[in-house]
């Protein structure tokens, strides 16, 4: 890439969603390294359509990026990676859950969501970003306030979302990058390194099936190897995971 991620940031009050926004905007006012930045999301969504819900006081971006198309499922786990290591350099020691929610404690404090998009010639992922920097927990959701999480509750400090995005950016270009090149076996172990469902015994339901077993390692195309409870090695792309 030749744009600094970053160098251009849309921000807005409001938005359905950061993900859909830059969308809209890919080709016009959104380029790669372009960053779209809302205070709030009216329809912020996770992974399989799943609501997130997005009060005032979060960080909440999404990030252009204009990939290789082969790289997008490492992508897809390794942009969690600059989220975790700014919230530890704020102190909250968090780990990732395959294969993109950001957890400490067991509850979610983070998440990310790539979705890739064609326009015209051109293909682009976008990185969308959730982080409850700054959320009241009690302003949550009753459904959710058991399994969530914030900095703020975690801490008690009240953080600049401005540094955060600053910080979390500037780790972020490095690990595009390295997902880009010939160093996506190291990059693999590194998330590992952060994942704290490896080595678990976990459920994983899938379009086809569930698999139980312990998950063992994360393939540099991004599946989460598992070997199962008759000792095969099964290789997950995608679905729900649950840790037994």
């Amino acid at each position: 890439m030749d744009t600094p991620l970053g160098k251009e940031i849309l921000r807005f009050d409001a938005v359905e969603s950061t993900n859909d926004t830059a969308k809209e905007l890919l080709g016009d006012r959104a380029h790669e390294g372009t960053v779209v930045v809302a205070e709030r999301q009216v329809a912020g969504r996770g992974r399989h359509g799943r609501a997130w819900f997005s009060p005032p006081g979060g960080l909440y971006c999404s990030v252009v990026l204009s990939p290789h198309e082969r790289d997008t499922g490492l992508l897809g786990l390794v942009a969690g990676m600059p989220v975790v290591k700014a919230l530890r350099h704020w102190s909250v020691l968090a780990t990732l859950k395959w294969p993109n929610d950001v957890v400490f404690r067991n509850r979610k404090i983070g998440g990310v969501l790539c979705e890739g998009v064609h326009r015209r010639d051109a293909f682009y992922v976008i990185a969308g970003i959730g982080v409850n920097t700054n959320v009241a927990v009690d302003r949550l959701p009753e459904e959710v306030r058991a399994s969530a999480t914030s900095v703020k509750a975690e801490t008690g400090i009240e953080l600049s979302n401005e540094e955060f995005l600053e910080y979390m950016l500037k780790d972020f270009e490095k690990v595009y990058k390295a997902s880009q090149s010939n160093a996506r076996n190291v990059l693999a172990r590194e998330y590992m390194a952060l994942c704290s469902t490896i080595r678990q015994r976990v459920e994983v339901a899938t379009p086809e099936r569930t698999v139980r077993g312990t998950a063992v390692e994360v393939t540099p195309s991004g599946a989460l190897v598992i070997v199962d409870d008759s000792g095969g090695r099964v290789e997950v792309t995608d679905g729900s995971l649950r840790i037994l």
